[in-house]
């Protein structure tokens, strides 16, 4: 929606005070309207009294005309009283006509003349009443009494048209110059109204737009609110995550949880973690979480996703989102489905992938996808914390060379297994080995060829003791094996196979054999042959050297009489 501009504002203020003008123009425009209005009726009833008071004074004088011929004709004398009701009327119309065009001299003058042409006419009638002057006019002249007689009617008919012309031509002019007023009074106040209406239509349409665009801030920031506490929730989980991972002591652990954090960051998604087998020729499953939207395969190969083979997350979102990887399911639809493999990579080693899939969201960002990569950085890190921690515990409990505990893991788990076999009332015993005539071997064949021997010994050592032994290497070419709840009988015939497993060996070091090569073993057995660990390696390791003065190549114990 576009947002109303600073300009628009800023027009609101002058936009009220010039529609408040308008309103105001158009109320001044219509009182003084009406005001005009009521003096152009004042003019026009003004003009139509005039013509009223020409027509009255004219009817008043045919009546007194008509009254005065009826009683000379009749001689009745009701005829008088008649006559001179008409000629008062006519007397008072003649009069006012002369007050009423007060307002218009050359009007008045004519009024004037016709006020004194009715008196004399309505004087000159006064004959008919008189019988002796009438008789006298018309033996004086008969003709010339009705020549004047017409004249006066003439000259008084004109002075009346005259004054009705004038009248009537006053009365078109006040009536056009009223509606002209009219008009432009009534197109005045329409545009005022308009102009007014459209102003504050201007306003109502701004303002709704400003509303409107209030509402959406308000909306918005009710949104990145909600966003921003959905965010700092993430934020936390994946700081707890991250905190937990510290103290992982597994990669079981591990997988256990970041499926629980995907879970919690990603609802109604699904999936499974993947690690990469010693080999690296597959990943293997090592944990899942949710219903499995798009199933995947519990082992899969380096081809067998995209992600893996281009080392970076590879993301499908629904039926038109990109190429689907092998290990998913061929015949699930993806409509409304997103899926998202990311490699877990550290250090440049590949140590597996994680595959998630979920509903495909509604909006244009796919902050799920960043987590969840997120997530994938955070556990392959951890994974390959926990290899290196293995890798620097076994290179600190095990000889390098044969692979074998080294002398100081030898020292702690000897007390530990001693007090075990100690409280549970069983024997243990302890058998020294040293390579026969090591030296002269080393002097003959070189240090590299010793090396290789030792290693071929140690591998020896390792498959002929059982998996609860210890074995270890004690120092140069002399190894320990620890044996819990073996007793002397039984461990002297673990020892024999030793050392004819070594005896029968061969040793391929530069293309060639050396050989052969012989072991002396001596045993000393818990509780007979000492009750410590040091009495215990201190009388085996006398028990060696007896076997080694009795012809090496031999397996003595401590019990056996010199």
């Amino acid at each position: 929606m576009p947002e109303p501009s600073s300009r628009v504002r800023f027009l609101r203020v002058p936009a009220v005070l010039l529609a408040l003008v308008l309103l105001l123009g158009a109320a001044i425009a219509a009182v003084t309207g009406v005001r005009g209005l009521e003096r152009a009726n004042r003019s026009l009833e003004h003009s139509y009294l005039v013509i009223n008071l020409l027509v009255s004074t004219e009817a008043a004088l045919h009546e007194a005309e008509a009254k005065a011929r009826g009683y000379r004709t009749t001689g009745r004398e009701d005829f008088r009283p008649q006559y001179g009701g008409a000629v008062a009327r006519a007397g008072q119309h003649s009069g006012r006509l002369i007050q009423l065009t007060a307002d218009n001299p050359s009007q008045q003058a004519r009024a004037r003349q016709f006020d004194a042409a009715v008196r004399n006419h309505l004087q000159e009638m006064e004959i008919l009443f008189d019988d002796a002057r009438l008789e006298a006019l018309q033996e004086s002249g008969r003709e010339r009494r009705i020549d004047a007689n017409l004249r006066r009617v003439a000259g008084m008919t004109a002075l009346r048209r005259d004054l009705m012309d004038e009248e009537s031509r006053l009365l078109a002019e006040r009536q056009e110059t009223s509606q002209r007023r009219a008009i432009l009074l009534v197109g005045f106040i329409v545009l005022a109204f308009s102009a007014a209406l459209c102003l504050l239509g201007f306003l109502l349409w701004s303002l709704f737009r400003e509303n409107r665009r209030s509402r959406t801030l308000e909306r918005e920031a009710r949104d990145a609110v909600r966003d921003l506490q959905a965010l700092s929730e993430q934020r936390r989980t994946q700081s707890v995550y991250a905190g937990m991972l510290q103290s992982c002591q597994s990669r079981d652990e591990v997988v256990a949880l970041t499926a629980r954090a995907v879970s919690e960051l990603v609802p109604g998604s699904s999936g499974r973690c993947y690690l990469a087998r010693p080999s690296q020729n597959f990943l293997e499953s090592a944990g899942s979480f949710g219903e499995h939207l798009i199933s995947s395969d519990d082992i899969l190969t380096q081809d067998d996703c995209w992600a893996l083979r281009r080392g970076q997350p590879h993301y499908v979102r629904g039926r038109s989102g990109g190429l689907r990887c092998a290990h998913v399911d061929a015949d699930a639809p993806l409509d409304g489905v997103s899926t998202l493999c990311v490699p877990l990579v550290a250090q440049g080693q590949s140590l597996g992938m994680l595959h998630v899939s979920g509903p495909t969201g509604t909006g244009d960002g796919d902050n799920d996808a960043a987590i969840l990569v997120s997530l994938a950085e955070q556990m392959a890190m951890a994974i390959a914390n926990l290899q290196l921690r293995e890798t620097l515990r076994t290179q600190s409990l095990r000889d390098p060379l044969t692979a074998l505990f080294n002398r100081r893991y030898l020292e702690v788990s000897m007390v530990r297994e001693l007090q075990r076999c100690e409280r549970r009332g069983l024997p243990l015993s302890v058998l020294m080995l040293d390579v026969d005539h090591f030296k002269r071997f080393n002097d003959a064949h070189g240090h590299a060829a010793g090396d290789v021997v030792l290693s071929q010994v140690g591998r020896l050592i390792q498959a002929g003791v059982r998996t609860e032994d210890i074995a270890c290497r004690y120092g140069g070419e002399e190894f320990t094996v620890v044996m819990p709840e073996l007793d002397a009988h039984n461990a002297c015939l673990r020892a024999e196979q030793i050392r004819r497993a070594i005896e029968i060996s061969t040793v391929q070091h530069l293309g060639q054999t050396l050989g052969p090569v012989t072991i002396s073993i001596g045993i000393a057995t818990f509780p007979g042959d000492g009750t410590t660990p040091e009495m215990l390696l201190q009388v085996a390791d006398a028990t060696l050297y007896r076997a080694k003065a009795e012809g090496r190549n031999r397996v003595l114990h401590a019990s056996h009489a010199p």
